[in-house]
């Protein structure tokens, strides 16, 4: 089947022109029609579709992103049903030739030699360093195809969490949907008996799965955070109709999915992936889950892409994956577009402009791939949901591995180019380190007992909130530098608000008067009319009410 048969397929009289878009449903084998099996032809025609697709998506054209991601799901499914273990069309078997053959179990003279001997080449080299080599050729990872599949449903969660109305009928309208089919097919691939046979001990990680596998469950995390505090508002306007105390009450495990799984038809490819994951799936496990737990399965996943993430040091070689990475720069113009988070809020995901002077001359459909934006973009991520979490210590913590993640792009990154999304993304984390324990100051501070400002915790979230100032305001300054040497670039995210937000909550935990005053003129100026009269109520309470009551 060629690529154009998959982005255009044929259809019969009966069915809608080819210009219609196409539900994921519409397979060839659920309309009754013969298909050969899929074969290695079919396998980089699929590599070829799914860089297509990512690289639309990545350019926020959703008109050609969405039929090329459903595109890529058909096939997926129909390798699924040809294939239960696809990576036999692909993966190099010479390298895991079973071990059980009669000359295995018992070695031959020259087996003995070949095997343990330490005779040199020409070169120097012992025998069996070179047979490494020659026998490491660059080849697919067994989970090559798990990574596709999983990362195009990852992105369709991503689309239809943005805008439900892209569903066709037949398709999930709840992105978690999505992102859980996901999960089940990373962990389908992750169990894949050339990963567990122990056959082949050198096969390399599978780093951008583990990347998105980590994203996936972020996501996820995200959603149960903002289903979890829409059922409370609900739960105390309900309160407050029927005359009781609206009390806001949040559930942290509460799910937007069911635990048990839909019945799904047969020529659904979520019905595919249901038949060959793990028995105990994502759905049940997370189900119950806190955002704060997923998020620690997240970071796991992290951990490991990061760890074997290739780096700019290191040759083109280093842990090769199954998307050609033309490049390996610190430019942030090198980007991989399942990466990227332009589809996140413009306030958390801000990132350089392109270089469009360092884009790659490879072919459009190879993913460039860089180091420093796939590092962001985690981090930034992270920090989305760490900002909404309802735990302060949960908030601390998130935030402060977000800012570790960023603070190692120091030593990744091209820093004239990175240097201001940095620190304000570092003013974000500390804002949220330095602001976590003020919740439970408050109370001690209405009831006037001001003597919680001088307490360990209190000057802990002093020196958190001085840092995010001082990360603000070089971000600031760095934004007028760029402004001023390239004036058509355009302006970047203004950290005014974020600034002003960490001067007015450290001038509340301020006990010196005079400080405090000052750090409210601060404020104001950098908020201009937006806080106007929350400083003011807050410069008056601090008059007419005793001095050190600051609440």
């Amino acid at each position: 089947m060629s690529l154009a048969d998959l982005e255009h397929p044929h259809f019969p009289s009966a069915s809608p022109a080819p210009s219609a878009a196409i539900s994921i449903l519409s397979s060839p084998r659920a309309k009754g029609k013969q298909v050969r099996s899929a074969d290695f032809e079919d396998w980089e025609n699929l590599k070829e579709l799914f860089a297509r697709a990512a690289e639309r998506y990545d350019a926020d054209d959703l008109p050609q992103a969405l039929p090329l991601l459903r595109a890529v799901i058909r096939e997926c499914h129909r390798f699924l049903m040809d294939h239960p273990d696809p990576s036999v069309v692909y993966a190099d078997t010479t390298q895991n030739r079973s071990s059980r053959s009669p000359g295995a179990i018992t070695p031959t003279e020259e087996r003995l030699s070949r095997d343990w001997g330490m005779d040199t080449d020409a070169s120097g080299s012992p025998h069996w360093n070179h047979r490494r080599r020659s026998s490491g050729r660059t080849a697919e990872l067994p989970t090559a195809f798990h990574a596709i599949f999983g990362i195009t449903l990852f992105l369709m969660g991503n689309l239809v969490a943005q805008d439900s109305s892209i569903v066709l009928p037949g398709e999930p309208d709840a992105p978690s949907t999505y992102w859980l089919a996901a999960l089940d097919v990373f962990e389908t691939g992750e169990n894949l008996p050339s990963r567990t046979s122990g056959a082949s001990l050198d096969t390399a990680e599978d780093w951008r799965m583990a990347i998105v596998w980590g994203r996936t469950l972020v996501c996820l995390a995200d959603e149960k955070v903002t289903y979890n505090m829409k059922k409370a508002k609900e739960q105390a306007e309900s309160s407050s109709n029927i005359g009781a105390a609206g009390e806001y009450c949040y559930y942290p495990s509460g799910s937007s999915f069911s635990m048990s799984e839909p019945q799904w038809p047969s020529s659904s490819p979520f019905h595919a992936i249901a038949q060959f994951r793990p028995p105990v799936t994502r759905r049940m496990s997370l189900y119950s889950a806190s955002a704060h737990d997923i998020m620690v399965l997240a970071m796991d996943q992290f951990s490991r892409g990061i760890f074997h993430m290739p780096h700019p040091h290191y040759a083109p070689s280093h842990n090769p994956s199954f998307i050609h990475t033309p490049g390996a720069s610190g430019a942030p113009a090198q980007s991989s577009g399942y990466f990227s988070a332009a589809h996140g809020p413009a306030a958390h995901y801000a990132s350089p402009a392109s270089d469009l002077s360092t884009a790659s001359s490879h072919s459009p459909y190879q993913l460039a791939f860089s180091r420093p934006k796939e590092l962001f973009t985690i981090a930034s991520e992270v920090l989305g949901v760490a900002e909404r979490l309802t735990s302060g210590t949960q908030r601390h913590y998130w935030a402060s591995w977000a800012d570790s993640v960023f603070n190692q792009m120091k030593n990744e990154a091209d820093m004239d180019a990175w240097r201001g999304p940095i620190l304000s993304a570092r003013g974000r984390c500390w804002l949220v380190m330095g602001s976590a324990p003020v919740e439970d100051m408050e109370a001690a501070l209405e009831a006037g007992r001001t003597e919680v400002l001088h307490s360990a915790e209190a000057e802990d979230a002093r020196e958190g909130l001085a840092m995010a100032i001082s990360f603000f305001e070089r971000a600031k300054g760095q934004a007028a530098l760029a402004v001023e040497a390239f004036p058509g670039l355009g302006v970047a995210d203004d950290v005014s608000p974020l600034l002003a937000e960490a001067l007015l909550v450290l001038a509340n935990l301020t006990a010196d008067e005079n400080k405090r005053e000052e750090l409210y003129t601060r404020a104001q100026t950098e908020a201009g009319e937006d806080l106007q009269l929350d400083l003011d109520a807050s410069m008056k309470g601090g008059k007419e009410d005793e001095p050190m009551d600051v609440s």
